[in-house]
């Protein structure tokens, strides 16, 4: 049953976060809505969007733990994000409780290319 408050066209995502359906130009693509802070934040060509690390976490709560391995090994082997960096962001307060980074850190700790 939908919830009375969001339009059909919304739903919530893995993450609690809001999420929109919409199609541009025949191609269907999901938007989600946060409040993203600027650490999170970079630019790509002078477009906006999610550094490699939050998009990662965002994901983690979607993907299967196959996937999320290799998502995680591969930006470790391009050194898009650290283990360290990777740790001291899913302690921020803004992600404590949000699936994505309590799955992220628990595949990330089982990793081989985790060195303590």
């Amino acid at each position: 049953m939908a919830h009375p408050q969001i339009p059909d066209d919304f739903s919530v995502d893995a993450n609690g976060c809001l999420a929109e359906r919409r199609s541009f130009d025949g191609i269907d693509v999901v938007l989600h809505y946060d409040d993203i802070p600027e650490s999170d934040v970079d630019v790509i060509d002078g477009i906006r969007c999610t550094t490699a690390l939050r998009t990662v976490i965002d994901l983690a709560a979607e993907l299967d733990r196959p996937d999320l391995e290799r998502m995680i090994d591969d930006c470790l082997a391009r050194g898009l994000f650290t283990p360290g960096e990777a740790f001291a962001r899913v302690a921020h307060p803004d992600m404590l409780g949000r699936r994505g980074a309590i799955v992220f850190a628990e595949v990330l700790s089982g990793r081989p290319a985790v060195r303590w």
